[in-house]
């Protein structure tokens, strides 16, 4: 009987109704402790098993099926649609508890620009709707912290916060110290500039740096070590190359993890680019982000392909991403959403190889939150670093 009590007690500590913000700016009201979720994306089934309540979760999307390493407990559950399309008669359907008739208090995650789900299911009894994305770094802590609030789960929110912080700040840290022992002073500048100058005058080709290289560090002394980093994702060809630019999730990611991305400056969050222009820019590392089939990739096979095709086009053999051997092929999965903080520390290591960073040792702690273990088979980032 005391244990009876002390569980109710729990559960209804939180005091309803409870009213939140949403990520789209939304007010919502949750009138009863959650009993069932329904996730309409991957990002959204994520965070609820971080949050461990996963149990809790009764429909699914197929985008979420798709990713059986991180959900295999979710392979049996109902599926409600894809990640854009949404069976509403399903969802209202799970909702109901089958003893009473009547519908269990049952949460509804969607995309902030999804919000289709909130309009349809409207005055349903008992179903809330609410957007978050928990793919958007500035959201991201929030987000958690208010889903936290509305599973009764704000302990388990708080040290995923916690633990979070503390690694983007690692990488910070470790990022800034790096810059910093591989800055040039102004007198290793001026003396690459006078030993050019004399080899030149000279007429040879050893002891000193060639053009580009120079030009280069002069970059790096006026704005810091960071390398020109080219961000590579579908190509169609050599004049039709998508990248990443100011505005992107990668973009920053780039920046915070210590590179200057080429395309920043392009006037567009998603531009398009040839490889003639990436040739002119000569970035310092190339990353081939690609969304893999399974948990990255099972073998060193495909991505050493992507990497070698990259380094076998017109001209490659002249840029220093290719001539210093820091062109990788990225599995995106852990660059966006609840695990991003891995591939910050993946970029930060790629960037800056001198930096005190263990991206392995980072993703088996979050692997921890899900309740999943690293993967030594599998491999995520080729090189490895």
């Amino acid at each position: 009987m005391i244990i009876l009590l002390l569980l109710e007690f729990s559960v209804s500590a939180t005091e309803y109704p409870l009213n939140i913000t949403d990520s789209a700016g939304r007010e919502v009201t949750i009138t009863a402790p959650i009993k069932k979720i329904i996730v309409l994306n991957s990002d959204a089934a994520e965070a609820v098993k971080v949050l461990g309540r996963v149990e809790s979760i009764v429909g699914v999307t197929d985008s979420v099926k798709k990713k059986s390493y991180y959900f295999p407990e979710l392979q049996n559950k109902e599926t409600v649609g894809t990640w854009k399309e949404f069976d509403y008669e399903k969802i209202a359907e799970l909702a109901k508890n089958e003893t009473t008739g009547r519908n269990d208090p049952t949460l509804v995650i969607t995309y902030t620009f999804k919000l289709e789900p909130a309009e349809k299911l409207e005055g349903i009894e008992n179903i809330t709707v609410v957007a978050f994305d928990f793919c958007k770094e500035e959201k991201l802590s929030e987000e958690v912290e208010k889903l936290g609030e509305i599973l009764g789960a704000e302990e388990r929110a708080n040290d995923f916060i916690n633990w979070w912080r503390e690694k983007r700040a690692a990488v910070e840290d470790a990022v800034s110290e790096s810059i910093s022992a591989e800055s040039i002073s102004e007198d290793e500048l001026a003396n690459e500039i006078l030993s050019y100058l004399r080899a030149t005058y000279l007429g040879t080709t050893e002891g000193h740096l060639d053009l580009e290289r120079l030009r280069r560090h002069a970059w790096f002394y006026a704005y810091g070590s960071k390398p020109w980093v080219f961000i590579e994702g579908t190509a169609k060809g050599l004049e039709d190359i998508a990248t990443k630019g100011n505005g992107s999730a990668d973009h920053a990611t780039c920046t915070l993890a210590g590179g200057y991305n080429i395309a920043g400056e392009l006037g567009s969050a998603f531009p398009h680019v040839s490889w003639e222009w990436v040739l002119e820019r000569n970035p310092d590392v190339i990353i081939k982000g690609v969304y893999t089939s399974g948990w990255g990739w099972s073998g060193v096979e495909e991505p050493a392909e992507l990497v070698n095709d990259i380094k076998s086009r017109p001209g490659a053999d002249s840029i220093f991403a290719v001539k210093d051997g820091r062109v990788y092929a990225f599995c995106n999965e852990i660059l966006y959403g609840m695990d991003s903080v891995v591939g910050l520390t993946y970029w930060a290591k790629i960037f800056h190889p001198s930096a005190k960073l263990n991206p392995k040792e980072v993703y088996t702690e979050y692997l921890e939150f899900m309740n999943l273990t690293y993967p030594e088979d599998r491999i995520f980032v080729y090189p490895e670093v």
